[in-house]
């Protein structure tokens, strides 16, 4: 794809931002019923409106392309293009009323992730980022900050009691080896690694629809984004990221990772 195919496919989801934002604005403060997924995690009516919101959109603009969406069944999982979608990424903070909740948006390219957006739509902001162009943030361009040691990093994870016994001494000494530590800011913490206000991110148990849409972000902002391995995500890739603004700290922190 080319620079202009990346625009056009910017402005798409542009308009499915503007579509979903508005509609979580309009019904996310009115009542809504809530269910507990099989794997323990909730899911609202308000998460699948917004979903079938978005899809209704691509499959107008884009008939052609792939649909894999959190809430609902995949369409076409196998096309070239195809969408992933996170209506609510963040429904317990969405639950308690925290406004660091967002939608995520990413397009894949034969399952690798080429553009991505993080909207917030309680705060209106909104970061976006393809292949081989600037992250913007509300048209902006923001960047990663430099951070060459973990003992001087923030550090950042959705919620310890997303790990499990197997995962725990992972963030047991994540914790130790960085400066500062916050918790609980779902896609927005991510987005600020790569606004530069955070260093390194990472998680558990999240699945394509949580992370490929920040992997444009963060690494067109100058950061990286990988499983604690080292590979780049993909549709196929497993259930744990590491996002770092500095590729120095991602060095550092996949040793840790990997042992």
């Amino acid at each position: 794809m080319n620079a202009q195919d990346f625009r056009f496919f910017a402005d798409s989801a542009a308009t499915m931002l503007d579509a979903s934002g508005s509609l979580i604005r309009e019904i996310g403060t009115k009542p809504f019923d809530t269910e507990i997924k099989g794997d323990g995690s909730p899911v609202t009516t308000v998460d699948e409106a917004v979903e079938d919101c978005i899809r209704e959109i691509i499959a107008k603009a884009h008939p052609d392309h792939g649909i894999l969406g959190e809430e609902r069944e995949d369409t076409n999982a196998d096309a070239e293009l195809a969408w992933t979608i996170d209506p609510i990424d963040g429904t317990l903070p969405f639950l308690a009323g925290f406004p660091v909740f967002g939608t995520l948006l990413g397009l894949l390219h034969n399952g690798v992730p080429v553009l991505g957006a993080i909207d917030i739509p309680l705060t209106r902001e909104r970061w976006i980022g393809w292949d081989n162009a600037p992250t913007t943030r509300n048209g902006s361009q923001v960047r990663t900050r430099p951070c060459a040691e973990l003992s001087q990093a923030m550090m950042s994870t959705s919620n310890p009691d997303f790990y499990n016994e197997q995962d725990r001494p992972y963030l047991e000494r994540m914790r130790e080896a960085t400066k500062l530590n916050v918790y609980g800011g779902s896609c927005m913490a991510y987005a600020q690694i790569a606004t530069g206000r955070i260093d390194i991110g990472f998680d558990v148990a999240f699945d394509i629809h949580d992370y490929l849409p920040l992997v444009p972000v963060i690494e067109g902002a100058g950061g990286i984004v990988t499983d604690w391995q080292g590979n780049r995500l993909t549709k196929s890739s497993g259930d744990r990221l590491v996002a770092c603004g500095d590729k120095r700290l991602h060095e550092q922190a996949i040793e840790i990772f990997s042992s």
